[in-house]
């Protein structure tokens, strides 16, 4: 039985994630990203990067000529030939490769010196990441499987074969609307009254709709969530990026209904490796919307958080006071 408390360097498993992907290449993808924290370089010279990627083409270009099977004659039944069609194959494998090397090299920076769980990489889910990941030349979107990678290293489970398939049909477009929205989630929902609909940009009817093809919201213009309070306080308390919301009632309702967009599966395992923005004019609105129930809420910064999701927060709980402004602009 393996022992799921024993922990090793976290670029070693992500070696083992890596190697179960994509096979020997792994080696020679991360030995720039190994080098250069050896020599605490500032920059992977450019080359000892074209020296990999060298390695890592050679290794395909050979294993593809294991696998072409030949004729009586010796030929091989899938002709490469002429130069045309082995360049434009070629270039594709190198392009490929060059995609996977970057993702892999970004997670590593991610992971650092961190150690994770010694767990075996599940080799369905390492087959579905770099089948996807090889295809992507954006460098925003390989920034976010890069985020992806590194979450899967340290938290085996964490973003499921499902969200891949998400993730590998996401257009810059999609992500950049994605990211947007999550600057305004709530756990997993997003306060979301009628005026809002046309109100802002970010948070508008379309916008929406359009994240809703994704897979990743879910929207609905009769949608809403009911917070239960609990019986001791009459409050309940919700994460949003670095702080911890308490709503509370002032009357000691047992409940409210509160208008809302929600996040699906894929939307929250992939908003929670998104860099967020906290909102406080969204959240003055959101203070307004509550005052006409009878209820108010207030935060606390975070200061930690644990592996089994528990968190430890500032005292006291600070009040966040309704502002009948148009969301406008940021918090610093």
């Amino acid at each position: 039985m393996v022992d799921l408390n024993v922990k090793v360097l976290a670029l070693e498993k992500l070696l083992d994630y890596t190697a179960s992907g994509i096979g020997a290449v792994a080696g020679a993808m991360l030995a720039p990203w190994k080098a250069r924290r050896e020599a605490k370089a500032k920059l992977i010279e450019s080359k000892a990067e074209a020296d990999s990627l060298k390695l890592i083409a050679d290794a395909q270009a050979e294993a593809r000529h294991t696998l072409v099977e030949t004729d009586e004659t010796g030929r091989g039944l899938i002709e490469i030939g002429p130069d045309g069609i082995k360049q434009r194959i070629e270039f594709q494998e190198r392009k490929r490769q060059a995609n996977i090397a970057s993702v892999v090299r970004d997670a590593a920076a991610e992971l650092g010196d961190k150690e994770v769980p010694d767990r075996e990489p599940d080799h369905d889910w390492t087959a579905r990441f770099f089948n996807g990941v090889q295809d992507v030349s954006s460098e925003d979107m390989r920034k976010l499987w890069a985020k992806v990678l590194s979450g899967e290293v340290e938290e085996p489970g964490r973003t499921s074969l499902r969200t891949l398939d998400i993730l590998k049909n996401l257009t810059k477009e999609d992500a950049r609307n994605f990211r947007d929205i999550c600057n305004f989630v709530i756990h997993d929902f997003v306060f979301y009254p009628d005026e809002f609909q046309t109100g802002h940009p970010n948070l508008s009817y379309s916008k929406m709709i359009f994240l809703q093809e994704t897979g990743l919201v879910y929207h609905s213009s009769f949608l809403s969530n009911t917070i239960h309070f609990n019986k001791r306080d009459y409050s309940r308390r919700f994460m949003y990026q670095h702080w911890i919301l308490k709503i509370s009632s002032k009357d000691n309702q047992k409940k409210i209904e509160v208008p809302v967009d929600l996040l699906t599966g894929p939307g929250r395992e992939l908003c929670r490796i998104v860099e967020c923005t906290v909102r406080m004019d969204y959240l003055q609105i959101f203070a307004k919307f509550l005052q006409e129930k009878k209820c108010e809420i207030s935060y606390a910064p975070i200061i930690e958080r644990f592996p089994d999701g528990r968190v430890t927060h500032s005292v006291p709980f600070v009040s966040i006071e309704p502002d009948p402004e148009q969301l406008d602009g940021a918090a610093p």
